[in-house]
């Protein structure tokens, strides 16, 4: 929903409503400079010392990430 680009972090939206933190560490190969508002994207939620945050953050929309399962894997192209 929210995307700081030169500060290198921004919010996930959940389907649910709620939003979670990430930064362009949470995802790999360098794609936090890819992403564009409104990217679809795969994470894993965890714990984090201000609340939830993505610890990992994968697009599934044609950015590079194609999965090849429904549990999330796959593959960078």
């Amino acid at each position: 929903t929210r995307l700081f680009g030169y500060e290198g972090y921004g919010f996930i939206a959940t389907e649910d409503g709620h939003e979670i933190y990430f930064d362009r560490h949470s995802v790999p190969r360098g794609g936090f400079e890819r992403l564009e508002l409104g990217t679809m994207v795969r994470f894993v939620e965890q714990v984090g010392e201000k609340g939830p945050q993505a610890s990992t953050v994968v697009p599934v929309d044609g950015t590079g990430w194609v999965p090849s399962s429904p549990q999330g894997g796959g593959t960078w192209r």
